[in-house]
């Protein structure tokens, strides 16, 4: 190194190696694997222009956590979606139209990473945990909240427009489809060198082991996480039940359930919801609920659609290990004597495919049940400023070969079926929104539950089941030693 005296002091000049070095290669971008996430890089054509596929295909759902990214200036992502069509649905770029796709700097994989704050009265930051209590639940009065997830000099870019919203993910800088090409692209100007792309808010089932922890800690007596089998990969099998122990077992009992198309993430947001609604609702005390927030877990770890999908049949296909386990669980259930008055499935779809809430199905022999309920719940919720569907589905199905429609053949439950979708393009929901639709859906079902319908539903139901215990009690003794008949038959088949 060579010193030479200039106006300004003292100032090194490079060496000639130094000199004539040849300019530093940035690594290139990569997606760091994370449960249940599948965009790949494939090609790097320029160090801010990056394309992606998704590994395995799947044409509902993406997310990746991207590693290496350019900080000076603004980064392209671009998603091929081309051969990646599903047997029941096309990879159509053009359903994601008006697509605003979310991004966070936060581990994705940390329950810390979906609580949202919001601004009260008194211009304190409160946690929307609604399971923190005390002063815990507050997080000071300034600008962004107190937290530890997004570094405080970027938190502002993930605070709502009036200032009195926060959460750790944010829509990004832009998103455009391309029909013509089938491809999707999403820019980008990044802060920070690791960030997560992903279609909308995900859960996960590494979120879901964290949410279940947190709420065994916040009501040990109020929530029992029954952990029924394992998944062929080895993940659990989840059922919680809320008010497990405190009520009288003939008491009514709602089912819920999330993801039985593993990709579709809102569906679990609005578990969680009803979770938190009944939780910290004591009118709703009386009430059982069992609530699967992830049905398939493997589905979800690997982003595969409809692994589990209208499976509830030995025939023609064999019955896989899940379907098998939840069915066996609720039957051992009901010969206790306990009802499933309820069974309700979430979905989501996709952005241009419907509003914040759809129905799909009503079962063609509930109608009048169907349409009451779709009538009240849309109601409730486009009173609170939600966009909402037809009252009437999309078709009167009795989905038998789907858990709902298993649980009203075999148990005579009361089926209900839900789209739910966040990012729809003119009115894109926060996190604490799309949980809202679970507080505004446990709230309408807990006043059927205990409205003078409801509890008569309840006694033909109690009826059936005293019933049904006579009749297979018998059926122990006689048909099935007779007729050696297979579990999975009666499961299925024959009425057990």
């Amino acid at each position: 190194m060579l010193l030479v005296i200039t106006a300004g002091g003292w100032t090194a000049l490079p060496t000639f190696a130094q000199a004539g070095a040849p300019p530093t290669t940035p690594p290139p971008i990569t997606t760091i694997p994370s449960d249940g996430f599948n965009m790949k890089v494939v090609e790097q054509p320029t160090p801010y222009y990056v394309i992606t596929t998704l590994d395995p295909p799947v044409f509902n759902w993406f997310a990746g956590t991207f590693t290496n990214l350019p900080t000076d200036k603004e980064v392209t992502i671009g998603l091929n979606m081309n051969a990646m069509d599903h047997t029941i649905n096309n990879a159509d770029v053009s359903k994601w139209v008006g697509l605003k796709t979310v991004m966070t700097y936060t581990d994705p994989n940390r329950l810390e990473a979906y609580e949202w704050f919001e601004k009260d009265e008194q211009g304190r930051w409160v946690s929307g945990d609604s399971y923190k209590i005390g002063d815990n639940k507050y997080a000071g009065t300034g600008q962004t909240p107190i937290q530890s997830m997004i570094p405080e000099r970027f938190a502002i870019q993930f605070l709502s427009p009036d200032g009195k919203y926060w959460q750790p993910w944010r829509e990004v800088d832009s998103a455009e489809s391309v029909a013509s090409l089938n491809i999707f692209r999403i820019k980008q100007h990044f802060d920070l060198p690791t960030a997560t792309i992903a279609m909308r808010i995900p859960f996960t089932y590494t979120v879901q082991r964290q949410v279940i922890s947190h709420l065994n800690k916040a009501y040990p007596k109020r929530v029992q996480c029954h952990s029924i089998g394992h998944t062929p990969q080895g993940r659990d099998l989840i059922i919680l039940e809320v008010n497990p122990k405190r009520i009288d077992k003939s008491n009514p009992t709602v089912l819920l359930l999330a993801r039985e198309h593993a990709t579709e993430q809102d569906a679990s947001w609005v578990t969680k919801g009803v979770l938190d609604y009944t939780l910290t609702h004591p009118e709703l005390d009386n009430i059982t609920w069992l609530v699967i927030p992830l049905y398939d877990p493997d589905g979800a770890s690997n982003s595969t659609f409809d692994s589990l999908t209208n499976r509830w049949s030995d025939n023609p296909t064999p019955v896989p290990t899940e379907v098998y386990t939840y069915a066996r669980w609720l039957v051992d259930r009901y010969n206790l004597g306990r009802t499933i008055d309820l069974a309700v499935s979430l979905h989501n779809i996709e952005c241009t495919e419907g509003t914040h809430i759809e129905s799909p199905t009503i079962r063609s022999n509930q109608r009048e049940f169907g349409l009451a309920f779709n009538t009240r719940i849309f109601k409730h919720l486009s009173d609170e400023g939600y966009l909402v569907g037809r009252h009437e589905p999309w078709e009167y199905s009795l989905s038998n070969f789907r858990m709902h429609g298993w649980c009203a053949l075999r148990l005579h439950a009361l089926n209900l079926a839900f789209e739910i979708n966040s990012r729809y393009p003119t009115k894109q929901l926060n996190l604490k929104r799309t949980e809202m639709i679970g507080y505004i859906l446990a709230d309408e079902i807990g006043k059927f539950i205990n409205s003078q319908e409801g509890k008569i539903n309840h006694d033909i139901l109690l009826d059936y089941l005293r019933q049904h215990i006579l009749e297979h009690e018998h059926w122990l003794r006689e048909t099935a030693a007779t007729h050696g008949q297979s579990e999975l038959y009666n499961l299925f088949i024959n009425a057990f």
